[in-house]
């Protein structure tokens, strides 16, 4: 028996895009830009040493020869991607969701643990509790998970996934977050992968709930749209899957088959991916969304989780699991692994590029000897065609320029990696908060330390040289193409820097939970309301009646629920503020709720953390959809 078709591709939480998702003229604008550098090259080699600097030449060479490499490999890895479609199933596989968690606040956990309840595939919970809290042993207890802690913490989270390997007896294990919860038809959407006795992994993508995060650019697009739409599948189809390990289903045996999870590094799922891979276990990529966790809501939160990833990806290569040397991976399961690599050993080339600027800024020396002819017929076709590139192979999910914003956030971070590699320092593992507010504000600049300093440098730079051009004083001669090229250059990079510290320096979000965008109705003291968000905290109305700030409220809401059914809640709430339109005749009122019964919290959380996420992306509103959704299809006696 097999599910109903996925509606993944007609709910993608990303814009459509149908320019670039026409393979044949992705493939053409790459090729025709791989051509173009290799040209471009050939004339650099042969027509633009002239006056310059030998070194200078060289150096510039060699970081625009490992420019082309890049596109090659990103090239070959996203020559194809492929659309997702749910596979059949045809038989029942034993599940056990496993939810790991340290530190999260009960009211996170209780939303993960609420969404393992409306999953419809027959399956038992796990909550593995490192941290040991009495609230978290009550909970599981409280929502039907069985509960397991373990008194030795080693390895981290790696360790708990291992602690839930042992102590399950099912077949596949659904690995997720304190934070990630899945919708109903998560293990239908999945499962059926595993009919296939070589699979040993599914992963599926990182997409939140908490659509204001740091993250999104606004709320359909966030950074890791990329990679979850278009990197991940075209991985999966080369056989190059990388696990995440969470938001995935994995088969227990094939875990235990590599010793399970790797614990000698801050990020074991790239490390234990290269072992599976070597003894001939494959990975997939299902790009269809079935679980939402929460983005890191602050800079500070961002950057110690890609800091963690960096280090954990780029300490793989001082293991006997290198990606490029480990035996038994294909050709095509190499190409995915060096792309990752490459991703950050692209910081120190960023870094050679920027110091041959400023070292042409600042003495005068040039780089290359060229014409404005010889530019436009050689440089700017090669250049252009690469800017092409990036958006045609990112099937238009990644903008003009956006690629060269991101490498400047996460620039420290990834030099800071490669320096641990090369010193061979290893960092305990960091969990990252999940919730809390953002202040924006100049704390920005001492997270992004280095970034600002260079921004810095750059400023002062290309100032004294536009004050040399204009008096003569107090750098060496520069003048014509040179100093106009490098000008125009040092002046884009430098607004692109102040646009990425500006915008963090600016942001704002002081509110502890996400709002959830509803379409419900309502009565508050018997006036007919609109609910325009929900949480367990509070609610967003639209109404006609003055509700004044202070006073007390009662509500009467209609809750759909994860069965498809729908529940009255009778609710008190306390009015915090009050907006009104031009016209003085309809109000916006913020309630925050009190005195809620258990009851309520986990029936106000179901429907803001599974039944509202579920309609979004699966593009319903119709309750009948998720309770079909929702229903056991086989007799199952676990």
């Amino acid at each position: 028996m097999s599910t109903a078709p996925s509606n993944s591709e007609s709910t993608r939480v990303s814009l459509s895009r149908p320019l670039w998702e026409r393979q044949g003229l992705v493939r053409v604008v790459s090729s025709f830009a791989i051509a173009s550098t290799l040209v471009y090259l050939a004339w650099r080699v042969t027509s633009t040493s002239g006056k310059s600097a030998l070194w200078l030449f060289v150096a510039l060479f060699a970081l625009e020869s490992w420019t082309l490499m890049r596109l090659v490999v990103d090239v070959r890895v996203l020559w194809t991607v492929p659309k997702t479609t749910r596979p059949e199933l045809c038989e029942v596989l034993s599940v056990d969701i496993v939810v790991t968690t340290f530190h999260e606040p009960v009211q996170v956990v209780r939303a993960t643990l609420l969404g393992c309840n409306a999953v419809s595939y027959p399956h038992n919970t796990l909550l593995v509790d490192d941290g040991g809290r009495p609230e978290m042993r009550d909970l599981a207890a409280e929502l039907g998970a069985s509960y397991l802690h373990r008194e030795d913490t080693t390895g981290a989270r790696a360790g708990a996934l291992n602690h839930a390997i042992n102590s399950s007896t099912a077949e596949l294990l659904f690995m997720l977050e304190a934070d990630q919860v899945p919708l109903p038809d998560a293990l239908h959407a999945i499962a059926g992968y595993f009919h296939d006795n070589r699979v040993a992994i599914v992963q599926t993508p990182m997409e939140y709930l908490n659509r204001d995060s740091i993250l999104h650019s606004s709320p359909n697009r966030h950074e890791r749209s990329y990679a979850n739409e278009v990197l991940g599948p075209a991985r999966g189809h080369l056989g190059g899957a990388l696990w995440e390990g969470s938001a995935s289903l994995v088969r227990r045996v094939a875990l235990a088959s590599v010793g399970g999870v790797a614990t000698n590094s801050t990020t074991g799922e790239l490390q234990t991916t290269v072992r599976l891979h070597s003894l001939g276990w494959s990975t997939r990529y299902h790009a269809e969304p079935i679980v939402q966790g929460l983005a890191p809501h602050n800079l500070s939160a961002f950057l110690r989780q890609r800091e963690r990833w960096a280090r954990g990806h780029v300490g793989v290569v001082r293991t006997a699991d290198h990606p490029l040397s480990a035996h038994g991976l294909l050709r095509e399961q190499r190409w995915c692994f060096t792309q990752l690599l490459l991703d950050y050993v692209q910081a120190a080339v960023d870094l050679g590029y920027f110091l041959v600027l400023l070292t042409v800024l600042w003495t005068g020396l040039i780089p290359l000897d060229a014409s404005v002819l010889g530019l436009a017929m050689f440089w700017a076709p090669a250049f252009i065609a690469r800017s092409l590139a990036a958006v045609a192979l990112s099937r238009g999910r990644l903008r003009f320029g956006e690629t060269a914003a991101r490498r400047m956030l996460t620039f420290e971070i990834h030099l800071k990696a490669l320096l641990t590699v090369l010193i061979g320092i290893h960092k305990r593992f960091a969990p990252v908060e999940r919730t809390g507010v953002d202040e924006g504000g100049l704390d920005v600049i001492e997270h992004l330390k280095l970034l600002t300093a260079m921004t810095l440098v750059l400023e002062v730079v290309l100032g004294v040289r536009m004050l040399d051009a204009l008096i003569g004083w107090p750098l060496s001669s520069m003048q014509g193409l040179a100093l106009i090229a490098s000008a125009l250059i040092g002046a884009a990079i430098l607004w692109l820097a102040l646009q990425v510290l500006g915008v963090f320096v600016r942001r704002r979000q002081h509110r502890s939970f996400y709002r959830v965008d509803t379409d419900l109705g309502g009565y508050a003291d018997g006036q007919l309301v609109k609910v325009r968000d929900l949480t367990p905290a509070g609610a967003g109305l639209v109404t006609t009646a003055l509700l004044a700030p202070g006073s007390r409220v009662h509500l009467r809401l209609r809750l759909p629920d994860a069965r498809g059914g729908a529940s009255t809640l009778d609710l008190q709430a306390v009015v915090r503020n009050q907006t009104s339109n031009q016209e003085g005749n309809r109000f916006r009122v913020g309630c925050r709720f009190v005195g809620l019964t258990k009851d309520e919290v986990n029936q106000i959380t179901e429907y803001a953390s599974v039944v509202r996420p579920y309609q979004l992306l699966r593009g319903t509103t119709d309750s009948a959809q998720l309770r079909g959704s929702n229903r056991e299809v086989w007799p199952v006696d676990r």
